[in-house]
């Protein structure tokens, strides 16, 4: 930084403030400018076509290159983890670098995890697809944060919320083609396509991330936040809805090769589940305000909760309608969560992130939970 023209020059006695506002603005990408629903909604867009893909692809090659058939949804639930451990840097490198910054990260993160989990099919090492896996969760847990960015800058954060979810529902359109056409093009190597397909995608949501508008000039002054325990009781709704979800999706794709679906159909299921979760949200973005929020919460986990006995059926038909109805539960809980958030003020960065975190972390212990009974 170098002072500005006409500065006084230090003298004896002289108070000096370190923060001078004589100085340059901080070199990161900080400049004032709303980042606008619409490219929100399109870099998740591209973040969940990978997440379609890798959800997808993540079971069956557990199965095909697990060393023993318990740890067939290890990479699944490392995905996971990834997302989990991806809460924390997620919500505070906004503050450090800006917006831009952080979700490019991410994306640039899941590039590097669909390419390594390509090597690690062709070479079929497990835990290179593990941490593949991994690194493709870290890109998910910055790419779920365009709902906070949607919603602290929205009057209406359950609409917001909603509207860039509703970005999610182009990746359920147009993931099980791209899929097919992928693996055509790299046959007979199996789930390699899918691979190279998220990484790609992850490309194309980096191409959105650092097009973003650039996050307002900081300034230096205190910001009431909402206590902690603000977040206790939608964090826990929240959790609920992901626990289910996922103890139904980790185990879906065996379930239905079980049953004699292909397993190149199974991408077909895996994205009807994907269009579930985000079809919700397009008449939540309209009316999504109008709802209580703990009402949309409570609605969302009952859904989940009824989708559960569904999947032990074991019936191509009965998991068919558990991946839909945890997938809409999913949605309805997560906008009513998200805004019962901010419907109390503004959170914290601590508070986002312990948010997230425990929602990931109910995820992983429902993939798990999914395995045993797959």
């Amino acid at each position: 930084m170098r002072p500005a023209a006409g500065a006084a020059q230090p003298r004896a006695g002289m108070l000096v403030c370190v923060c001078d506002p004589q100085l340059d603005a901080p070199a990161n990408d900080n400049a004032r400018g709303p980042a606008g629903i619409l490219p929100l909604a399109l870099g998740f867009a591209f973040a969940v076509l990978a997440q379609t893909v890798a959800s997808a692809a993540l079971p069956l090659a557990g199965a095909q290159l697990a060393p023993r058939a318990g740890l067939a949804t290890v990479p699944f639930a490392a995905m996971l983890l990834g997302a989990a451990l991806a809460s924390f840097p997620a919500s505070f490198l906004r503050d450090a670098f800006g917006r831009r910054t952080g979700f490019a990260l991410g994306a640039s993160l899941g590039i590097a995890g669909g390419v390594l989990l390509a090597v690690a099919l062709v070479q079929r090492q497990f835990a290179w697809a593990c941490l593949g896996a991994l690194w493709l969760g870290m890109a998910q847990g910055f790419s779920f944060f365009y709902r906070h960015e949607a919603a602290a800058a929205s009057g209406r954060p359950a609409a917001a919320t909603a509207g860039v979810l509703a970005g999610g529902l182009l990746a359920a359109v147009a993931g099980p083609t791209l899929a097919t056409v992928a693996e055509d093009l790299v046959a007979p190597f199996f789930l390699v396509g899918a691979a190279v397909l998220a990484a790609l995608a992850h490309t194309a949501s980096l191409g959105v991330a650092v097009r973003l508008a650039p996050d307002p000039l900081p300034v230096f002054r205190a910001k009431e936040c909402v206590p902690l325990s603000a977040i206790v009781v939608p964090t826990a709704l929240g959790a609920l809805a992901w626990f289910g979800m996922n103890a139904v999706m980790s185990g879906a794709p065996l379930g239905l090769v079980g049953c004699g679906i292909g397993e190149a159909a199974v991408f077909g299921f895996i994205a009807l589940h994907v269009a579930a979760m985000y079809a919700p949200a397009v008449p939540l973005a309209l009316a999504g305000d109008r709802v209580p929020p703990y009402v949309l919460a409570g609605l969302g986990v009952a859904l989940v909760a009824l989708a559960v006995p569904l999947n032990l059926m074991r019936t191509p038909e009965a998991i068919t309608a558990a991946l839909v109805m945890v997938g809409a539960g999913w949605s309805v809980a997560t906008v009513g969560a998200t805004s019962a958030i901010y419907a109390a003020g503004p959170p914290g960065r601590l508070a986002l992130a312990l948010h997230d975190g425990g929602l990931f972390l109910a995820a992983i212990l429902g993939a798990l939970a999914g395995g045993l009974l797959a």
